[in-house]
């Protein structure tokens, strides 16, 4: 049960324009400051005593997201460029806080450690968004709007000293999306993380800048770009903005008596056919759009654990992990994303499709737009996706048009395996306002086929909302048809119309007092259906404590009631057999050193579920070993009574995961997960798998897999894959 997701694009809630400050202060989108270039690049040392630093753009000073207030701790950041690097330097003053620094395998384990770096949008206006970030120890890691698999060959050294530490960073331009033109304008920002005290800051500031309650779950972000002061003057001619086609080519071979069986879009694992070798490649069309394709794409070692025993009242969404999905997939999500206890309903739901066989898209920015367009083919179905966004630098006004055309064969590889063709559109518009921070989006979609009456497949989710530092009142309507389900889409229910509604006041009260941070988040929703009864009504009160001490708790009631028919959830056009159950929780979540290499937490919930009374509980921590071992574990149970009597049933599900960093660029990890007991919410069964991983100085890498975390049980199977990379890094 999700009982608190809300997501509103961060494309619509953009900052109070601020007067240009002097980078000695927290600084604002009206800022800016002249680039400088290099002649001659500084040395590769830490100490940054090399003279050409003493004429980089320098910032001082953080302000720190979690507590809204300045940091404490004094940091230095210096920025120079020449035709082929970007150089960062940076000095981080710590004395009373201990520095962290225990992972020594780069991309693995990111957040345990103190980090900084850069944020970099070279398109100015958030189409491109990069961050950079480096430890004490040197190790790297790196995030891109355009992949989620971004992982380019960039370096990193770093020292510590006294009570702090510093960096520097060299960044090729090369493996940046970028526009042409002989003179550019960037934004950027600095950013850092103490993980001892579990907070986050930021160079650029906004007081409604979120960092997701501390750890980094929700930091960095990358729609704080529209916070960033401009970078100007850049002058790079060496570099062409359009970089080379990059290829990846693997080469895989398996065996065992399951090195057949994988996973479907409907999450069970059966038999497919075999992969050996496939390609996915990446051709610059301009320097900030590409066309993307994946031949024979890899399914055999990239599947995660998603497995869990919690009942579900909706239908769950999973995450996308393929690379082909997963690259550029902001490009095809609306100007604004809604989803209040639950996810947003989306047109296109990549896990609804399973194995494919080839996909193709085109995807980038051009100004304001952003664009892209897919096609993903596989067994029984042929598939188009396109999205477009126009979005003006402070969000002040934004529109979207998006689009999924499914064509399928009875038995195909998707989640909905009828024959037919459906089709689904959606429009959207909305902005803000800077001064009052009002926030509004209008949302149309329509969807027609052979599934469903045009009359009755649309939707339409309306907002408005006022958005300041401390507080947040969102208001919105919601109207989904009786038939409104698009088949490679996610809606959580149909047949519904009706308000929605929440509050969110958050501070951080005292300075000198206990609490870090407070939040008080209140929720209701009711929908009628087409018969005039309530289908659906929600409502949730959300108390969120974090104190400096590293204490954290949070709980409250959660309150829903559903309503279902004979026929189904959805009852048009006959609502005969009605009958509305509840499904009303409390619960209480405990944490201990959040964000922290050593982090603990743990949960109860409890209340009737539908038909039964539910109890939940929930255990979980992990411990970095010295620095290359890490270990974690977890433990969740169930426990349902029927509420007519009968004997109770429950689950049990245990976790555990040893890891083990061999070098910056190799890492090896084994996963333990058992399910036991009975109660319908999960398959019983244990399952081991392991995993090694290197990746070669030329980039190239190499997968050595038994089994799959994925699993019920463990899949009697190894998998010995290489990748060959040329061109580029993973995810550029």
């Amino acid at each position: 049960m999700q009982l608190r997701n809300l997501v509103l694009a961060a494309c619509l809630c953009a900052s109070v324009a601020a007067a240009a400050l002097p980078a000695e202060a927290v600084t604002g989108p009206a800022a800016s400051f002249v680039a400088v270039r290099t002649e001659k690049p500084p040395a590769l040392d830490p100490a940054l005593t090399d003279p050409a630093w003493d004429k980089a753009v320098v910032a001082t000073g953080l302000q720190t997201i979690t507590t809204q207030r300045p940091s404490p701790f004094a940091s230095r950041f210096m920025l120079l460029y020449d035709d082929a690097n970007l150089y960062v330097g940076m000095k981080l003053e710590q004395t009373g806080a201990p520095v962290t620094a225990t992972q020594s395998a780069n991309d693995v384990g990111f957040g345990l450690d103190d980090f900084a770096g850069i944020g970099i949008d070279p398109t100015g206006n958030g189409g491109q968004v990069y961050f950079f970030m480096t430890t004490p120890r040197g190790t790297r890691f790196q995030q891109s709007t355009e992949s989620a698999r971004f992982a380019p060959p960039w370096t990193s050294v770093a020292a510590q000293q006294g009570g702090g530490w510093s960096a520097m960073m060299v960044i090729p331009l090369k493996v940046l999306r970028r526009p042409s033109g002989s003179v550019q304008t960037w934004r950027f920002d600095f950013i850092r993380r103490i993980a001892a005290l579990n907070v986050n800051e930021s160079w650029a500031y906004d007081a409604t800048m979120s960092d997701g309650g501390g750890g980094t779950a929700g930091f960095p972000q990358a729609g704080d770009a529209r916070f960033w002061p401009k970078l100007t003057d850049l002058k790079i001619a060496g570099a062409p903005a359009r970089g080379r086609p990059r290829a990846e080519i693997y080469a895989l071979g398996s065996a065992g008596e399951d090195r057949r069986r994988f996973q479907q879009a409907d999450g069970n694992f059966v038999q497919t056919g075999g992969r050996h070798m496939g390609a996915d490649v990446v051709v610059p069309i301009t320097g900030t759009a590409a066309f993307v394709a994946a031949f024979a794409p890899d399914y055999s070692n990239v599947e995660v654990d998603q497995q869990t025993i919690a009942p579900q009242e909706f239908r769950r969404a999973l995450s996308e992990y393929r690379p082909f999905f997963t690259q550029g997939a902001n490009f095809f999500n609306p100007v604004s994303l809604t989803g209040i206890n639950a996810p947003a309903n989306v047109i296109f739901y990549s896990p609804a499709i399973g194995p494919f066989n080839r996909g193709l898209k085109l995807e980038g920015t051009q100004g304001f737009q952003s664009f892209g367009a897919l096609e993903a083919q596989g067994a029984g179905f042929d598939d188009v996706v396109f999205g477009y966004k126009h979005a003006v630098p402070n969000r002040s006004f934004a529109w979207s048009l998006d689009g999924v055309m499914a064509h399928h064969r009875a038995g195909n590889d998707t989640i909905d395996q009828r024959a037919g063709s459906d089709s689904t559109w959606q429009v959207q518009a909305g902005g803000r306002d800077d001064k009052t921070g009002f926030v509004y989006a209008f949302d149309y979609a329509h969807e027609h086929g052979s599934f469903v009456q045009d009359r009755l497949a649309y939707k339409s989710e309306d907002f408005v909302d006022v958005h300041q530092h401390n507080y947040e009142i969102y208001t919105g309507y919601r109207i989904i048809g009786p038939q409104y389900a698009p088949v490679l889409g996610f809606t959580q229910n149909s047949d519904i119309r009706g308000p929605q509604a929440f509050f969110d006041l958050n501070g951080t009260l005292s300075p000198h007092g206990w609490i870090k941070r407070a939040d008080l988040f209140i929720t209701a929703d009711r929908y009628t259906d087409g018969s005039g009864a309530v289908h659906q009504s929600d409502s949730n009160i959300f108390l969120d404590l974090q104190f400096k001490n590293g204490l954290h708790l949070s709980g409250g009631p959660y309150n829903s009631q559903l309503r279902t028919y004979d026929s189904g959830l959805v009852g048009y056009p006959f609502y005969t057999g009605g009958v509305t159950r509840s499904f009303n929780f409390h619960d209480v979540n405990i944490g201990w050193k959040e964000g922290t290499p050593a982090p603990v937490s743990a949960s109860y919930t409890w209340g009737p579920f539908a038909d039964m009374y539910l109890q939940q509980m929930t255990f979980s921590t992990s411990r970095s070993i010295g620095t290359r071992w890490s270990i974690g574990g977890e433990v969740d149970g169930t426990r349902e009574r029927p509420a007519f009597g009968g004997a109770a049933n429950g689950q049990w599900l245990r976790r555990l995961t040893v890891s083990e960093n061999l070098g910056p660029g190799t890492s090896f990890s084994v996963s333990l997960r058992g399910i036991s007991g009975t109660g319908g919410f999960a398959q019983p069964g244990v399952n081991l798998a392991g995993s090694f991983h290197h990746r070669f100085k030329n980039d190239s890498e190499l997968f050595f897999n038994y089994g799959t975390p994925a699993a019920p049980t463990t899949l009697q199977r190894v998998v010995l894959k290489y990748v060959l990379r040329t061109g580029g890094g993973a995810g550029t």
